[in-house]
């Protein structure tokens, strides 16, 4: 499509990772004053964000130029320390999917407002299938009718693949190629 692509995916991001990225990343962008499409990969609910470690003058290390980094709860690395093993537990425990939803589909109405904003054509999806099915909330509602938003509740990246695990060569080129054809049949 002669497009220059910019791929800021980081493996393992957390959902308000990835939306707080894409509206750092697009104001970099709109700045060039080119045409900007977005495709946005939404991960698991039970991903979060925790601060990185302090350093002696009492500022945050930031790995990768970015502000946080991101656990899945009983995925530690080793040298977590124990406050951070500690953190992730407690948000386990407090964590409930509905609010999580909530949360998801309130960020994603902003993100959209962002993208309208600024006339950047955008598609959000699900990257995997979620374990937990959710209530069409009013917010989904809402967000269902986005012709910008793939179905969140059915619709995943991996569906199209044929299996809910991280494609190989052939299933890249199969989603690049449903994404392409998405894009060149969109007439927003």
């Amino acid at each position: 499509m002669n497009w220059s692509v910019h791929d800021r995916g980081l493996p393992g991001s957390c959902n308000s990772r990835i939306i707080r990225t894409t509206i750092r990343d697009c104001c970099a962008l709109l700045d060039k004053r080119e045409p900007v499409v977005a495709l946005i990969q939404l991960t698991f609910l039970d991903r979060y964000e925790y601060p990185g470690q302090a350093t002696a003058d009492n500022r945050w290390k930031y790995e990768n130029g970015d502000l946080f980094e991101s656990v899945t709860p009983g995925q530690y690395p080793t040298e977590e320390s124990e406050v951070v093993r500690s953190w992730a537990r407690s948000s386990l425990l407090l964590h409930n999917d509905e609010a999580a939803y909530l949360q998801l589909f309130a960020s994603i109405i902003g993100l959209v407002g962002f993208f309208r904003q600024h006339n950047i054509r955008y598609y959000i999806y699900m990257g995997p299938a979620q374990n937990n099915i959710f209530e069409p909330t009013d917010l989904y509602q809402y967000l269902n009718k986005d012709p910008g938003v793939l179905d969140l509740l059915t619709f995943n990246m991996l569906a199209l693949t044929g299996h809910q695990m991280h494609p190989d060569h052939a299933g890249m080129i199969k989603i690049a190629d449903y994404f392409c054809d998405l894009l060149n049949s969109d007439q927003r």
